[in-house]
């Protein structure tokens, strides 16, 4: 399907930094950044990011060095991450809850200059870091000079604005996670669809409840510095203090997943009386949020449907909504439903997702060193995104489901490769495989591992292995002792035909590990 452009919407844009440098000239008193412990104007943001940016530059740092950062959400880690941009750095935003060999692969893959990494999680990072450390707590930067910040501005200047400025790593398939490669330009041009579909003014204050390594928070804070607006946020979601810090902050939206809203609805309506919040914005959306928030609480929720490589193709706006959509080509993306042989399919039928941008600088820059996977999502001239769905005569699209052997969980793509790979060292395992179950909470994955013993295998070791191993949002919920005739595997590639696994959440042989833990 052919896609729109909202009206309005400016695209051809030159890169975050030069947005705030827009907005710090027009609006230098504007607060921008609200938290429970204190608030930002514009002025103070940009000046605290130049800061951080002639840091990077005393110790070394250089247009196209990566600079990871593992940190939790503050106002200075985001300041940091302006910093890395301004001088022409490609930003490498780590999932803070990485540990053990997956924190060891990306690191290692990328390859970066300088680890910014906050003290209480160094322990994640290893005791052997790929790379000089600065712990982010010790100390903020130094004041500058109106001379350093002449020259620090001239340096985003000369940064163009298909220049790769961010690496965000995504759950792989076949293989471990793949750097997304995204131009600097991206999360301008995209912060501008974003601000358009929420028609923010400076009259608004976004919440925003997920991490900021996400890739939505690096569109997101674009959308306010471009919209006058402001954005309020806390170091990590807690739904007891979401109405509260909504009510107090005065916000008019907030950016949400699936497992979010399930949450709040458990508060009941009561929770949410006198707030301010008018509408929200997120995928996925449970089927029951709409008659608590829309029909309860007079809150509308614009869906959407986005990947890291493109965020997003589709959403719904004001005056065109859809209730189970995931919105409409509206962002400048071609949009449509292909079957196995790359044909589009007529509305009604389920297919591969795949779209295409009309317009430069909206899309992922490719895989990071890997070409093969780089090719292969490209077939065709068009993205393929590795998700099923539909589309309606209308041109609402619908998600289905994941094509590719990953799950979702908490906001988070969890690679099943990655995860039995790291399941496979537990003691007395022989052989595994992931797959993931309904959740009750926000429609995403509980993931079921599938354990062939190699041994006398003790389930309570197994579940503190995992504590010890894994990142929360990939901790299994459930096991399942099996056996190696449990596994039908495909001729000639032996893969496992994970279709044909029980999602089975109890009976004989299935351990739930909130139940041994409770």
């Amino acid at each position: 399907m052919r896609g729109q452009l909202l009206d309005g919407v400016e695209l051809g844009r030159l890169g975050p930094v030069t947005d705030l440098l827009r907005a710090e000239a027009d609006r230098p008193d504007g607060v921008l950044l609200r938290w429970p412990d204190g608030e930002w104007t514009v002025g103070a943001f940009a000046a605290a990011s130049r800061r951080c940016a002639a840091e990077l530059r005393r110790r070394g740092v250089q247009a196209g060095d990566r600079v990871a950062v593992v940190s939790g959400n503050s106002a200075w880690r985001l300041a940091w991450q302006y910093g890395i941009w301004w001088i022409g750095a490609v930003e490498v935003s780590v999932n803070a809850e990485l540990k053990g060999p997956m924190m060891r692969f990306v690191l290692g893959d990328c390859e970066p200059v300088l680890l910014l990494v906050e003290r209480d999680l160094l322990a994640g990072v290893g005791d052997d870091p790929p790379a000089p450390v600065r712990i982010l707590d010790d100390g903020d930067p130094e004041e500058i000079d109106a001379a350093t910040s002449a020259e620090l501005d001239a340096a985003n200047a000369a940064a163009r604005a298909s220049d790769l400025g961010t690496i965000l790593y995504t759950s792989g398939t076949t293989g471990p996670s793949k750097g997304v490669m995204l131009p600097r330009a991206y999360f301008s041009n995209l912060g501008a669809v974003v601000a358009r579909v929420l028609g923010l003014t400076q009259g608004d204050t976004g919440y925003f409840v997920l991490p900021f390594f996400h890739v939505d928070f690096h569109l997101v804070f674009p959308a306010a510095i471009q919209s006058g607006s402001a954005i309020a946020f806390d170091r990590r979601f807690s739904a007891q203090r979401f109405w509260p810090q909504v009510n107090g902050f005065g916000c008019t939206w907030a950016f949400v997943i699936g497992a979010v809203l399930s949450v709040v609805m458990t508060l009941g309506p009561e929770a949410a009386r006198g707030t301010p919040l008018r509408r929200l914005l997120g995928a996925p959306i449970p089927p029951d949020a709409y008659p608590f928030f829309e029909d309860g609480l007079g809150i509308a929720i614009q869906s959407m449907f986005g990947q890291t490589e493109a965020d997003g193709p589709t959403f719904e706006t004001p005056d065109r909504r859809r209730r189970g959509s995931a919105g409409w080509p509206c962002a400048g993306f071609d949009v449509e439903i292909h079957d196995e042989q790359g044909r589009a399919l007529p509305p009604g039928r389920a297919g591969e997702i795949v779209y295409r941008p009309q317009q430069a600088d909206m899309i992922t820059l490719g895989y990071w060193r890997r070409d093969d996977a780089t090719v292969e999502a490209w077939r065709g001239l068009w993205f393929h995104s590795g998700d099923l769905g539909r589309m309606d005569e209308d041109g609402f699209l619908y998600f289905v489901g994941r094509l590719t052997d990953s799950m979702r969980r908490r906001g988070e793509n969890v690679s099943a490769y990655e995860l039995e790979t790291v399941l496979r060292t537990a003691p007395g395992v022989g052989e595994c495989a992931a797959i993931g179950v309904r959740d009750e909470i926000g429609g995403e994955d509980d993931i079921k591992v599938f354990v062939v013993p190699s041994q006398a295998f003790d389930v309570a070791a197994f579940f503190q292995f995992c504590e010890d191993n894994l990142p929360r949002y990939a901790l299994p919920r459930y096991v399942e002792l099996a056996t190696t005739d449990t596994f039908v595997r495909s001729v000639g590639t032996g893969v496992i035909q994970k279709r044909l696994l029980s999602k089975a959440t109890s009976g004989p042989g299935v351990h739930d590990r909130k139940e041994m833990t409770a």
